[in-house]
């Protein structure tokens, strides 16, 4: 419990910085090991996907001793500075390990020129392939194609809308192609999957962090849908940090509209929620750090999905009589899922 209490407590004075805090020793001293954590911009304090990244370092700082800083840029000017900074800094030190924590930063890494000269040095990219990456940059993904099937054919006894951020991103594209092929191949009526966008710019990051539009967004296709008398719309959000705004948009609509939780089981935040897509990023980054602290070779690149527990549903048992229904169907179509995502990861 003291520990637990300590960990939240160093959380939540994290939260609190803005630019840049560490945990531990500040110092790059050659020869001991430290991790530099660079966020997606805005990221942190989504109580999701990068709030667990987080948890993951504090979980390895307990266990290990091994300390870390976070930094958190608010343009990807400031984040390439960053990183150029660190290169500088750690090209002749020993175990010192940059985490790129976001896809937005892929052509970043693509163009460092980076000659370490110390031992244990590198570089871990998240949610990217290793195509065009340099020596000493690794990087993998979470395959979300099977969670998101699984997720599309649960709900095909329903109608179902996918309220993405923007468009342009393959991570999104690849969850938005496994919901509709999932709900396509078991809907019970003849309805077809809508995906709408909070921000209509291709490639638009700031999307992922615009609340306030997701909850317009997510406010007005509850409201569409409800005069095309629709009253039980499941929406798939994929938003990112914005999802706080769907969040909102599902409790204040008067209707029996709801959400998918995403990345983490957000049924205790929103009672709307049946079940959440959840992906254990904070176990990744643990087994990724423990692999690097004890000398293992990293693969230059990994994909995490369904299979191996990279992504998964967790139900809400206390939503409605209807996740019976949804959990029988995931028990029905689970293994269907998994093949479906190994057949789409061989394209």
């Amino acid at each position: 419990m003291i520990r637990f209490v300590f960990g939240l407590f160093l959380l939540f004075a994290l939260l609190a910085c803005s630019d840049s805090e560490s945990v531990g020793a500040s110092e790059n001293n050659s020869g001991i090991a430290n991790i530099t954590l660079i966020a997606s911009i805005n990221g942190i304090g989504d109580n999701s996907y990068n709030d667990q990244i987080l948890a993951g370092l504090f979980r390895f700082y307990e266990d290990r001793g091994v300390p870390f800083r976070l930094v958190q840029p608010e343009s990807m000017d400031e984040a390439d500075s960053l990183v150029q900074a660190w290169i500088k800094e750690n090209v002749d030190t020993d175990s010192s390990l940059l985490i790129l924590a976001s896809s937005a930063y892929a052509e970043l890494a693509q163009k460092l020129d980076i000659r370490f000269s110390g031992d244990g040095n590198k570089v871990l990219l998240f949610e990217a392939d290793s195509a065009g990456l340099p020596q000493d940059v690794y990087s993998f993904s979470i395959d979300r194609y099977g969670a998101s099937y699984l997720s599309g054919a649960i709900l095909g006894v329903g109608t179902a809308a996918v309220l993405a951020a923007a468009p342009g991103f393959e991570t999104l594209e690849t969850s938005i192609e496994g919901f509709r092929a999932g709900y396509e191949a078991h809907k019970k009526e003849n309805d077809s999957v809508a995906v709408y966008y909070v921000s209509e710019k291709e490639g638009d990051e700031s999307a992922f962090n615009d609340v306030e539009s997701a909850y317009m967004a997510t406010y007005t296709l509850i409201f569409s849908n409800f005069f095309g008398e629709t009253y039980d719309l499941a929406i798939f959000p994929l938003l990112g940090g914005a999802i706080k705004g769907a969040r909102r948009a599902v409790i204040d609509a008067p209707m029996g509209s709801f959400v998918i939780g995403m990345d983490v089981d957000q049924s205790e935040v929103l009672p709307k929620v049946p079940f959440s897509l959840t992906v254990d990023i904070k176990g990744i980054v643990v087994r990724y750090l423990q692999d690097w602290r004890s000398g293992h070779d990293w693969p230059r690149y990994r994909s995490f999905g369904l299979d191996d527990g990279g992504a998964a549903i967790v139900f809400n048992k206390e939503f409605d009589a209807i996740v019976e229904t949804y959990e029988a169907r995931y028990k029905k179509y689970y293994d269907e899922a998994v093949r479906e995502e190994a057949r789409h990861a061989k394209k």
